[in-house]
């Protein structure tokens, strides 16, 4: 019985042995091949990615030589406090470009993660690549722009001044454009003559990055956007006059002349409005945040304005009080003040004829 269980034990163990080499050998075998496949898989999608890639950039490079700008959306909102002149200028915004998807306004006082995620999610939701945000302060007496490539940037903001909407001046912008239809964004010589001044060389990178900003938020693609009609019939004119910017919108207007001898109609300008002027103050590289790659140091925020303005009232009220105080002391010194009494003289009237 005893060399009966060594001979069962002696099988048993040769069987163990002879499955774990068995099992050693199909693992290493199912490594190698599976590091064959793998490496194969991503050469393929190495290959696949280059071919995707060149395909893009060869789509990108026909549409911009056959004159097709690429698809964009622009988000337009504003913040909260902002009045009714800046929700006109929106409007007014809104109805000249077929390409903006509006916005409610923006509540950034119920949660403390800034602009950054509330606009970024917000452009995501909506399928928006621009974000033109209008930003409110000091009860409305301040309006600055933002205008942002969401989600990686850059992100440029404005100082709006000198704001004037379609409505205001109706005699003067008297126009008849279709609405929904596009328009020509005409940057003048003077943008990059008198622009804004770029570290004190005109013609830089920055003035090109404004530039393009704000060719991607006024220029209307030619195809893919809802209601968009299929004329040209306004100019956005961009100048650039002490270091600012100025925006005014134009309507094409053709009339028949009255010399029969002429070829064509005649072609004239008629401003419709909105205008408004902006100041650029500071470039950041990320959307809404990251570094700051451009500052204007020539740039007087309002705040700083009303205040010199208040120092100069109240100097000038301290100059008044200080000249009445003086004048009231002079005459109690010389005894020429009404309260106090003047002493009787020797030659006086009275004395004299008495």
């Amino acid at each position: 019985m005893a060399a009966v269980y060594k001979t069962v034990s002696k099988k048993n163990a040769r069987r163990a042995e002879a499955e774990e080499d068995s099992e050693d050998l199909e693992m290493e075998d199912f490594i190698d091949d599976a590091d064959d496949t793998t490496s194969e898989e991503e050469e393929e999608d190495e290959d696949e990615d280059e071919q995707e890639d060149g395909q893009t950039l060869s789509s990108a490079q026909k549409q911009l030589a056959s004159g097709m700008m690429p698809k964009t959306r622009v988000l337009m909102l504003t913040s909260r406090g902002v009045t009714y002149r800046h929700r006109h200028l929106l409007a007014d915004l809104a109805g000249l470009l077929p390409h903006t998807y509006k916005e409610t306004k923006l509540d950034s006082k119920k949660k403390q993660a800034g602009y950054n995620l509330l606009l970024n999610s917000l452009a995501d939701l909506h399928s928006c690549n621009v974000i033109f945000f209008l930003e409110a302060r000091k009860r409305g007496q301040d309006l600055y722009l933002w205008l942002s490539r969401p989600p990686n940037g850059p992100t440029i903001r404005f100082h709006v001044n000198n704001l004037h909407t379609m409505g205001e001046i109706n005699a003067g912008f008297s126009g008849n454009c279709l609405k929904g239809g596009r328009g020509l964004v005409v940057f003048d010589r003077s943008f990059d003559e008198q622009g804004p001044v770029m570290d004190g060389q005109p013609g830089t990178e920055y003035r090109s990055l404004i530039k393009e900003m704000l060719r991607g938020v006024f220029c209307v693609p030619k195809r893919g956007v809802r209601g968009m009609k299929p004329f040209v019939d306004r100019i956005i004119g961009i100048f650039g006059v002490d270091g600012k910017i100025w925006i005014r919108v134009y309507e094409v207007r053709q009339a028949e002349g009255d010399n029969k001898n002429k070829e064509g109609p005649d072609v004239s300008l008629v401003e419709i409005g909105p205008r408004f002027v902006l100041t650029p103050i500071v470039i950041l590289e990320g959307s809404f945040g990251g570094p700051v790659i451009y500052e204007n140091k020539e740039y007087v925020s309002p705040n700083q304005v009303r205040r010199e303005d208040r120092m100069d009232k109240a100097a000038r009220y301290g100059h008044r009080r200080d000249t009445t105080t003086d004048r009231v002391t002079k005459r109690t010194t010389l005894g020429l003040n009404e309260e106090a009494g003047v002493k009787p003289s020797a030659l006086d009237t009275k004395k004299v004829f008495s």
